[in-house]
């Protein structure tokens, strides 16, 4: 019943991500801790769906992808996957959800303020990339960072949603080689439940991305507000 329950809410996370582009790991890690799992199977489960989803997106939407943008990004997340990876045996699991939490929660406050009209330069892609990257590899939250930096940029929804895609799959890449390398990934529980939740996350996915063609620009930023938020909130206090 455990296993059903987690299918069900990665594959509302992968719905919710594949409409907003990157919040799949906000809703999904909260549900899964909740449901007993540990946070390394946890952080494993999401970077692997994550990745394995958004390679369809990609695949749809690769003329509106900005390589300078993206390689930017990924130049601060490699170093941050690596110091996140060590990060997670040497802190307590609590206290790396609450910081994560607050943090995420900040970020989506954050974006409901007022732009101030400047356009993200390259020490704020390389610094983004590099918390993003901490957070994937400790909890598995590595969108909050970026979809704020892409949202303060003012991207039309499809940019968007590619170039996070696009990042997705990269860094997911380098943060669980880097888990493999320390020995983050466990040895053990990841069958049959990871290729459960990524059937399930590569189908809610799918759903996804077909909702966020109908949302308009001004709303698809509110809802990305709204559910950094909610999901800081239920990180910190699962």
């Amino acid at each position: 019943m455990t296993l059903l329950f987690a299918a069900l809410a990665v594959a509302f996370s992968a719905l919710i991500g594949g409409a907003t582009g990157f919040a799949s790991s906000l809703l999904a890690t909260p549900a899964l801790l909740l449901l007993g799992y540990d946070v390394p199977l946890v952080v494993t489960v999401n970077l692997s769906a994550t990745l394995v989803s958004r390679i369809l997106v990609v695949c749809r939407s690769w003329r509106s992808i900005e390589p300078r943008r993206i390689g930017l990004l990924v130049a601060g997340s490699a170093p941050g996957a690596v110091l996140g990876a060590l990060t997670v045996g040497l802190v307590p699991a609590q206290l790396l959800r609450i910081l994560a939490g607050v943090t995420v929660a900040a970020l989506g406050l954050l974006l409901l303020l007022p732009s101030a009209g400047r356009v993200p330069g390259r020490t704020s892609h390389v610094a983004t990339g590099l918390a993003s990257g901490y957070l994937a590899t400790s909890v598995s939250l590595n969108g909050p960072p970026v979809a704020a930096l892409l949202s303060r940029a003012d991207l039309p929804v499809r940019r968007f949603i590619a170039n996070l895609a696009c990042y997705f799959i990269t860094t997911n890449l380098i943060s669980l080689a880097a888990l493999a390398l320390s020995g983050g990934i466990p040895a053990h529980g990841l069958l049959p439940l990871l290729p459960i939740l990524l059937v399930a996350a590569v189908a809610g996915n799918q759903l996804g991305t077909a909702v966020s063609a109908l949302l308009p620009r001004k709303a698809f930023k509110v809802v990305v507000a709204v559910l950094v938020i909610a999901s800081g909130v239920a990180t910190a206090c699962a």
